[in-house]
């Protein structure tokens, strides 16, 4: 909305109605014009949304970046699991924002907290991550690792784009191989295809 600034030749006449009335002001005056009409903002640029897939990173034969599809996996340590959403628009810049919730509150979560990679929720379940980043490459992606003591269970991430729900994924990280020992992999490890 934009503000209508009024010089002091207005207020200069203002103050001149309001002494000459005894401080009332005229009705006229009081009323906004019936016939001037509010500016209009422009309706903001709409995302299409060309693919919003979640699953687990892994590799193809030649050795390149593929994500499995999938809603439900182990708990393998280190593993990569993720979402990456293609879409298009005419902005130039979007700010995307990821609500990873989990079931119950993790024993830690990892240094990305103490970076600001992201923010935790109150009650320590909801980790938030937003970037703002340039439209020219058509999509964003993030990844997080499964550590040692993560919950096992449902879990949820929301997306949105400007504001915008863009997909929910729910998926279930059930138990995995109790024999996998390994050095802590912190989540919000970066390593991927994170834009």
């Amino acid at each position: 909305m934009r503000c209508k600034r009024f010089g002091p030749r207005f207020l200069l006449s203002a103050a001149t109605v309001i002494l000459a009335t005894g401080g009332a002001v005229p009705a006229a005056a009081q009323e906004p014009a019936t016939n001037a009409k509010a500016p209009v903002a422009p309706a903001p640029a709409p995302i299409e949304v060309v693919s919003a897939q979640f699953g687990v990173f892994g590799a193809d034969a030649n050795g390149r970046r593929v994500l499995l599809e999938t809603t439900h996996f182990p708990a393998i340590i280190s593993a990569p699991y993720g979402w990456y959403i293609i879409f298009k628009t005419s902005k130039p810049t979007v700010v995307w924002r990821e609500e990873f919730e989990l079931p119950e509150e993790p024993p830690t979560w990892g240094p990305g907290e103490a970076m600001g990679v992201f923010t935790i929720s109150p009650d320590r379940k909801t980790a938030v991550t937003e970037r703002i980043i340039p439209t020219r490459v058509g999509f964003i992606a993030n990844e997080w690792r499964y550590a040692p003591g993560d919950p096992i269970g449902a879990h949820a991430m929301r997306v949105y784009i400007d504001g915008q729900l863009i997909k929910e994924f729910k998926f279930e990280i059930e138990p995995g191989p109790a024999q996998q020992r390994s050095p802590r992999s912190p989540h919000g490890d970066r390593s991927g295809p994170s834009t």
